[in-house]
C-alpha cells in the first residue's frame, strides 16, 4: 500500500486539481483512506480516484474522492469528522468490488466500453465520465451478454454497476 503522502502528490499533480488532503476515516467499522480536493476544473471523485488507481497501482489503498469548495480544516488539519460524516452521508462514493458474477460482468463491460481502469459497483455512470456514446456501447454489450433487452431508460435509471444488475437478475 502507497502513503497518504503519494497519494496526494499524485492528486496535486492533476492539472485540475488545486489543493488536495488526504486522511483517514472509520467508516462501517473500518478505516478508510479519502482524499478530499478543491478544483480548478470539474472533475468527479471517482475519475479522481481512477487517475490516483492508474498512477500508483489498484491497491493504492484510496477508496474514495471528496470534491469540496473549501477544504475542511480542523486544528491545523484536514477535518477528518466532517469526511467521515460526508462518507456516511454518500456525498462520497466509495470504491467497492462488485460482489458477484453479474456485478462482475457488468463491471467489466463498464470498464471496457469507457476506458476505465476500474469500476466499482456503486460508482455513478455520468460521474465516470460517461456520454451517449458509451451508454450505447454498454446497451449493446449489455444486451450480447446478457440475451436481453435493455432500453436507454433503464441504463440510465439505474446509474450504478450494482443498481443495472439488479434489472438484469
Amino acid at each position: 500500500m502507497v502513503s497518504l503522502a503519494e497519494i496526494s502528490d499524485v492528486l496535486s499533480a492533476h492539472p485540475g486539481v488545486s489543493k488536495t488532503e488526504v486522511a483517514v476515516v472509520p467508516h462501517d467499522g473500518r478505516d478508510v483512506t479519502i482524499a478530499v480536493v478543491e478544483l480548478s476544473e470539474y472533475l468527479s471523485g471517482p475519475m479522481l480516484r481512477n487517475h490516483v488507481r492508474q498512477r500508483l497501482g489498484e491497491d493504492s489503498g484510496l477508496t474514495g474522492v471528496l470534491v469540496v469548495e473549501r477544504i475542511p480544516m480542523a486544528g491545523g488539519a484536514v477535518d477528518v469528522e466532517h469526511l467521515a460524516s460526508a462518507v456516511a452521508d454518500g456525498r462520497c462514493t466509495l470504491f467497492e468490488d462488485p460482489r458477484d458474477d453479474v456485478e462482475r460482468r457488468v463491471a467489466e463491460i463498464w470498464s471496457a466500453q469507457m476506458d476505465v481502469r476500474s469500476v466499482g459497483a456503486n460508482d455513478d455512470f455520468l460521474e465516470l465520465g460517461g456520454d451517449s456514446l458509451s451508454a450505447l456501447g454498454i446497451i449493446a454489450a449489455i444486451e450480447t451478454e446478457f440475451d436481453r433487452p435493455l432500453d436507454v431508460y433503464e441504463f440510465m435509471s439505474a446509474s450504478s454497476v450494482r443498481r443495472l444488475a439488479e434489472i438484469l437478475r
